[in-house]
């Protein structure tokens, strides 16, 4: 039995338990804790402290003012009880399966007045480290439970495509976890899971800040790098971009240019933009007149042409590439690799582009498998779209000029086994209808009220009463909620993994698995 912190002093429906800490024990905003009944010492609970008072009163006011007083009265007050109470919140009760293993399951009663209030053993959560036997298969962290022991947490590879939100403030360790969860599917069975990240800030890969490193340390060779301005790096085709990319791209298109684009491409097909791009200016009037049949104007396709040049211009794109970005990348993540495209140094309208074209063209290609081949599909990898500064396509704001291909991916990806891990520093400028269907939540430290509500309320959980331990989180410190109820009863407080520690660890692991030995016909 764990250590004896308190005793529940009494209760609230529907879970708020108040514990009267003893003298000399220690209890912590965030804590887990256990309860066994005072009155059926079978029935235990878990419960996370989300709260704190002291108890007022005329004595304690007199207290206080003898030792202001009188410094020597302090070390009687001391020896008082500290009149200090905190706050739980149920989070489950536990039954016993037929090999008498705790199960956890949603409490439907309170527990007894005056029963203690203890440390959990491992034996009270290592349900949740056997969870990897239900798919929970990509590891994370550990729990943040007080303790001589420790219990994996894991997330839900199949629900990757269910979408992952990462709130947190600057400098909460965002990136680390990303990294960490990046690592963690790169390990998994070959085939089984891909991630495509568009990094804004070109530092998932490489080191760009001291003391922290990037995924090129670990020498995996699943996982690949672009940087679209490199000459060596594979480019998109003009050929590749079909009207809907370019409407897109450029959102503030008039109905004329639209209707001039579909005009474009029900003529040309694919070859629509370079046939624009190489007609020259003088012969703009006849190409309306004679090959669009005069439904288009030379006013309308001029500064249609002047967008497909700017396009054009910029070192991601070419007429018609040897080396072709999209197709590249849907190859690698066929096949469970992890592709970062480097979009730190792209201008705005190339970022729109790449991302937009590459998420559309994937989401194209299994919309067409679920159509003709559904069970091909369902032999893909599932596969994770990282996008780094999510507000820029997904906030209230830009959505209300219209929608975009990452709205269609929230909406329909589970379908298609794509799934959005959204990094947001402002939850509350993030869409509602967008947040709702995020299933898993990692919160990693938020300081604005308003950012920490607009969370629990996005929530399949019940997180109101944790509203308070999100701004107290430190550095790498998480709380993650998960879409499944029966499996993970309730938001778990997480100690993320230091990235840094586990590439030390992978290095070892390689350097000290034994070479395969040489062939002897070859040695011959």
């Amino acid at each position: 039995m764990g250590e004896i912190v308190g005793n529940v002093a009494w209760a609230e429906f529907p879970d708020k338990i108040y514990i009267a800490k003893h003298e000399t024990a220690e209890i912590y905003l965030g804590d887990l804790l256990k309860i066994v009944d005072f009155v059926n010492s079978e029935k235990e609970f878990l419960i996370r402290v989300t709260g704190a008072f002291q108890a007022q009163s005329v004595e304690a006011l007199a207290t206080a003012r003898r030792i202001m007083s009188d410094p020597n009265f302090r070390e009687v007050a001391e020896a008082r009880e500290s009149g200090e109470f905190f706050i739980g919140t149920l989070l489950c009760s536990f039954k016993y399966d037929e090999n008498r293993n705790k199960k956890p399951y949603i409490p439907k009663q309170l527990p007894s007045r005056h029963s203690d209030v203890r440390l959990p053993d491992y034996e009270d959560l290592k349900f949740i480290e056997e969870l990897k036997g239900l798919g929970y298969d990509l590891e994370v962290g550990t729990l943040r439970v007080r303790g001589n022991y420790k219990v994996k947490v894991r997330l839900k590879g199949a629900d990757l495509s269910r979408h992952i939100a990462v709130y947190a403030i600057t400098g909460k360790g965002k990136t680390g976890f990303v990294k960490t969860l990046i690592y963690a599917i790169a390990n998994a069975p070959e085939g089984k899971y891909g991630v495509l990240v568009y990094d804004a800030h070109d530092e998932y890969y490489k080191t760009v800040q001291a003391g922290l490193v990037g995924l090129q340390e670990l020498g995996m060779e699943n996982i690949h790098y672009y940087d679209l301005h490199e000459t060596v790096t594979p480019k998109i085709s003009l050929t590749s971009i079909s009207p809907n990319d370019f409407f897109s791209i450029f959102p503030e298109l008039t109905p004329a240019q639209v209707d001039a684009c579909m005009s474009m491409n029900g003529l040309f097909g694919e070859e629509w933009l370079v046939e624009l791009l190489n007609l020259k200016p003088e012969d703009v009037d006849i190409f309306c007149k004679e090959e669009l049949k005069g439904l288009v104007k030379d006013v309308t396709l001029k500064p249609l042409i002047r967008k497909i040049r700017i396009l054009a211009s910029r070192p991601c794109f070419v007429e018609r590439a040897a080396r072709d970005l999209i197709k590249e990348i849907k190859q690698k993540l066929d096949a469970g690799h992890i592709c970062i495209i480097n979009t730190r140094n792209l201008t705005d309208v190339e970022e729109r582009a790449v991302i937009s074209i590459l998420t559309s063209k994937l989401l194209e290609e299994r919309k067409k498998l679920l159509d003709t081949n559904p069970e091909r599909l369902f032999q893909k990898p599932s596969v994770l779209i990282v996008l780094e500064e999510a507000l820029s396509v997904l906030s209230e704001r830009v959505l209300r000029r219209g929608t975009n291909i990452f709205v269609e991916l929230v909406r329909e990806g589970r379908k298609y086994k794509v799934g959005l891990l959204c990094v947001v520093q402002i939850p509350h400028r993030l869409d509602p209808d967008v947040a709702g269907n995020i299933n898993t939540n990692v919160i990693l430290g938020l300081a604005q009220s308003r950012g920490r509500h607009a969370v629990a309320e996005n929530a399949m959980d019940d997180m109101d009463p944790l509203v308070n331990e999100m701004k107290m989180l430190d550095i790498g410190e998480a709380i993650i909620s998960y879409p499944h109820k029966g499996e993970v009863p309730f938001p778990l407080p997480v100690k993320i993994y230091h990235f840094n520690e586990l590439v030390k660890q992978h290095r070892t692991k390689v350097t000290s698995e034994p070479r395969p030995k040489l062939d002897e016909a070859f040695m011959e």
